[in-house]
């Protein structure tokens, strides 16, 4: 429907004016001083919408710019619009409606002109867009969410992991590639309990389970395997996932960080604290302590325990010949050598100046005499260079089977009396304890 120019505003036929009246839209027609002056018609229900009547508004136009939050941006939208001739013409600005309540609306302008091109009439719908421009603020709101979130994902040096139920990845940082190696898209999918030792895994993947149960995070140490094949430690906080409809824990954030430099460090420090720097054996609290604890864990399993204790022979000779220069090189030969022909899990300690001892877990008293003569063998024929010199040297041997339930001090006594008898048999020779009296 075209709308009337302004002069014939003020003489609508009734039926036109109850057809604009009765329409929806939000409607005004206004002279070019737009809402100052010359408000020719005005809707209903844009009077209402502000709170005044119809009859107010035309009066005084100056009411509807007092509810106009962007009336200077809107003036200056609209004038540049009719400079550059434009016949259509569409504002955005807000308003304070009657419950002073923030409104948005699309002030969609049909621009009249004479033959001459000057202005005579602009006809204004105005509709309220207040909810579409929420959303649109809500996914605005959204967009810079993920924005600001994917900037901390992707810069963030610690890893962020997400898990389901299963374990298997579900989301991997970028990060990930300078922590273990793998890419992000690689590990999607896949079960991140593989990349753990397998004697660690079922451990870690029972407490995880536990810390879901409880809905509580979980934070700990574990090593996992780097894509060239090396173990990194990680210091890794877990939060379970709380789904609201389902009511089950669902998902694991892991965030991880790379502690293995840190590792190291402790671990070099507890080799100062409880390993001999000079032969590499461990010192004898260490020792005793390794030796209480190989007790106990015997004790579960019915596991034989045997016990090797030696000296140097005549080591004070060698001292007081030579030097205590000479005496520690030979110290540091002997340590050497048993740290080469030991199995990973024997242990093997310094208990005195020149006496050691090694507990052998699994192996009988023939196993253990076997070691000790290869051993006795090896001291033997080996000779230490110093200062020109070739120096040799011989050791003696007592070996003893832990009994059922035998205590730490008496297993080592037994093990002492057999070197008390190698030492009085003639040295560098192994001599079994004697048995106990019944």
């Amino acid at each position: 429907m075209d709308i009337p120019a302004a002069k014939d505003f003020s003489t609508l036929p009734s039926d036109c004016e109850a057809l604009l009246e009765g329409s929806p839209a939000t409607l005004y027609a206004t002279g070019p001083g737009w809402w100052r002056n010359d408000l020719h018609y005005v809707s209903y229900n844009l009077a209402t919408l502000i709170g005044a009547t119809r009859a107010q508004l035309q009066a005084t136009p100056a009411l509807w710019l007092e509810h106009v939050r962007d009336a200077q941006e809107a003036e200056a939208r609209l004038f540049a619009g009719l400079a550059t001739g434009e016949s259509r013409i569409r504002l955005y600005y807000r308003i304070l409606d009657t419950e002073e309540r923030v409104r948005y609306v699309q002030d969609d302008i049909a621009v009249q002109r004479d033959a001459a091109g000057e202005v005579i009439e602009l006809v204004g719908s105005l509709a309220d867009i207040s909810e579409t421009q929420a959303a649109l603020t809500r996914l605005e709101a959204l967009a810079e969410n993920e924005r600001f979130y994917r900037f901390i994902v992707e810069n963030i040096s610690d890893a962020i992991v997400l898990m389901d139920a299963e374990s298997e990845c579900r989301f991997a940082s970028p990060s990930i590639r300078g922590l273990l190696g793998h890419c992000p898209e690689y590990l999607h999918d896949r079960g991140l309990l593989a990349l753990l030792p397998p004697d660690d895994a079922p451990r870690v993947q029972r407490l995880i389970r536990d810390a879901s149960r409880r809905g509580e995070p979980l934070r700990m140490e574990l090593r996992m395997r780097h894509r060239r094949g090396h173990y990194v430690w990680l210091e890794t906080c877990c939060s379970p996932y709380l789904n609201p409809a389902s009511e089950r824990y669902e998902w694991i954030l892991a965030v991880a960080r790379d502690i293995t430099d840190r590792k190291h460090r402790e671990h070099r420090l507890q080799e100062l604290s409880t390993t001999d720097s000079l032969t590499g054996a461990l010192n004898r609290d260490a020792y005793l302590s390794c030796l209480r604890s190989g007790l106990e864990a015997a004790d579960h399993v019915a596991q034989r325990v045997s016990l090797v204790i030696f000296d140097i022979d005549h080591f004070k000779t060698i001292n007081d010949t030579w030097g205590h220069a000479a005496g520690d090189l030979v110290l540091a030969c002997v340590g050497e050598m048993c740290r080469t022909a030991l199995r990973d899990h024997d242990v093997f300690g310094r208990i005195g100046g020149e006496e050691f001892s090694l507990m052998l877990a699994g192996q009988s008293l023939n196993d253990a005499a076997l070691l000790a003569e290869r051993l006795r063998k090896k001291f033997e024929s080996v000779r230490v260079e110093f200062h020109g010199e070739w120096l040799s040297f011989s050791v003696s041997f007592g070996v003893a089977e832990r009994y059922s339930h035998e205590g730490v001090e008496s297993l080592l006594h037994r093990a002492d009396m057999g070197l008390y008898d190698a030492k009085r048999n003639g040295r560098n020779r192994v001599h079994q304890a004697p048995p106990s009296p019944v």
